[in-house]
């Protein structure tokens, strides 16, 4: 870490920055620094104007009042065209590569506005050359070749930071760019950050992860509900700190560790022997001889990297896998599962990790989601007993989970992250659930939800459900789960009591380690 001497002036200063939107104020009279050669992490909540903030440098956004000035020059950025002949380039948290096209004809994008020549002159050749530097830069391994579609998420969002380097911009803003990212993807794109720093590019990183800022940052700023709330030398803060100024009070929910219950007597309810499949996705992953029990009131951790087959494994739980071998014991019963439908019947719910594409209706109401689940039951009433039943039905669980929402008829699109887990929530416990299968439940969502998503997890249990959580998130794993399993390439590497397990341990199986 470097400390940014007083005298120096900074590559870019933002002065009172204010953005207004329909109904709310975005930023308020932020301000903001940033020196050539420093790494500044920006955190805060969900909605808290981060990326607001960033896309505002970048063009995206025009500021309603103040300035940024760029080596102490007044600058109008209303384009982000304008912004890259600037050296100013943003790598988005949502993927925005052209899926049809291939690698290197992404990465060589970056070039276009700069070309003295029609693009009809370009060859294979120069175009491959041309990406091939910057893939190998992030030791990204795949054919330059390969359409963008055909990629994991992770290695589409290497894919998208290749492309921000190729543009040799001054200043990269990275807005969560290792929320796809395995831990070993991670550590390699950090390694380029630093390297980056080492040549005096400035660098804004967007992250919910504490312990990233740590890793990488020079300085935090923390913003607040559109207010910058301080800014501080990593040398001089402590995770607790950055937390308390993020949600403005003691985080001490978000240390609260489930006292774990290794010691098991009754009769599992669920039994998973020798469970192989083969995957139904593109680059999915098959699983090999998976086996393990899940009693009542228990949380199995189940972790691994990108990959792995966690959500491979809870899908195929199921039946959105194909089992083509070993067998699923419920209550004592083997049962032959095929479909959701047939699951949900049986108990078993999955909440899948993309809570808007799989787990929720965007353009319904968070009353119309909540009570999906029910839709056999409310069929078959009629006029009003059915809308008072879907009303009463929502406001519990709304008032039950917390579900910050002004109404529910709002849309559920209009909520935030962890707020739209929660109805994801909601809907799966209407059911009634024996097994409840979370998947990456607070992944993309802020400090504070994270606290109260866990905290549900953790209550669910002490009622007596019984919860498979799967998760890449160690810290989340080691914090609420009786037992631990690790996968590595579709293959149980280890089951282990949640008793002196360390991180590193975890991670090291998580890698291929030796049980």
């Amino acid at each position: 870490m470097r400390a940014m001497s007083p005298s120096r002036e900074p590559l870019l200063k933002a002065i009172g920055i204010v953005k207004k939107f329909p109904g709310v104020i975005a930023l308020k009279g932020v301000d903001f620094d940033l020196y050539e050669g420093e790494i500044h992490a920006l955190v805060g909540q969900n909605g808290a104007g981060k990326s607001t903030f960033v896309k505002i440098l970048n063009g995206i956004f025009v500021p309603d009042s103040g300035k940024i000035l760029l080596n102490g020059r007044e600058v109008s950025i209303k384009s982000a065209g304008e912004a890259k002949r600037l050296g100013i380039t943003l790598v988005h948290q949502e993927i925005t590569l052209v899926p049809y096209l291939s690698v290197a004809e992404n990465v060589y994008l970056a070039k276009m506005p700069f070309m003295k020549k029609p693009v009809s002159l370009v060859n294979r050749r120069e175009v491959e050359a041309f990406a091939s530097k910057y893939l190998e830069l992030l030791e990204l391994r795949v054919d330059p070749w390969t359409k963008v579609k055909e990629l994991s998420v992770g290695e589409q969002q290497l894919v998208q930071i290749a492309r921000a380097l190729a543009e040799d911009a001054k200043i990269i803003c990275l807005d969560e760019p290792t929320s796809p990212l395995t831990p070993g993807e991670v550590k390699r794109l950090f390694r380029i950050l630093r390297e980056l720093r080492e040549r005096g590019k400035a660098i804004i990183f967007i992250t919910h992860h504490i312990e990233e800022v740590f890793e990488i940052a020079d300085r935090v700023t923390i913003l607040r509900d559109g207010v910058k709330v301080a800014t501080l030398s990593i040398e001089k803060a402590t995770p607790r700190d950055i937390v308390k100024l993020m949600i403005g009070k003691e985080p001490s929910e978000f240390y609260v560790t489930r006292e774990k219950k290794v010691e098991r007597r009754e009769e599992p309810i669920l039994v998973v022997r020798n469970l192989s499949t083969v995957s139904s996705k593109l680059r999915g992953t098959s699983l090999n001889n998976i086996s393990f029990e899940l009693y009542r009131g228990e949380i199995l951790g189940i972790t691994g990297l990108l990959g792995s087959g966690k959500t491979e494994l809870g899908k195929a739980l199921i039946g959105m896998e194909k089992v083509v071998s070993g067998e699923i014991i419920l209550e004592g019963s083997r049962v032959s599962i095929n479909n959701p439908i047939q699951a949900l019947r049986l108990g078993i719910y999955y909440l899948p990790e993309n809570r808007r594409l799989e787990g929720l209706v965007p353009t319904l109401t968070v009353r119309e989601n909540i009570v999906l689940s029910l839709t056999d039951y409310i069929a078959r009433l009629i006029g009003i007993r059915k809308v008072q039943i879907e009303k009463s039905t929502a406001v519990e669980w709304v008032k039950k989970l917390n579900i910050v929402t002004p109404s529910t008829e709002v849309r559920v699109m209009n909520l935030s992250g962890g707020n739209q887990q929660k109805t994801v929530i909601a809907k799966a416990l209407v059911a009634k659930p024996k097994i409840m299968v979370f998947d990456e439940p607070t992944m993309g969502i802020d400090v504070e939800a994270k606290v109260e998503i866990r905290r549900i997890i953790r209550e669910l249990a002490e009622t007596g459900l019984s919860i498979i959580l799967l998760s890449s998130d160690v810290d989340e794993v080691l914090t609420l789960a009786d037992r631990i399993m690790v996968l590595y390439k579709g293959k149980q590497v280890a089951l282990l009591p949640n008793k002196d397990l360390s991180r590193d341990r975890i991670l090291e199986l998580m890698s291929g380690g030796a049980p």
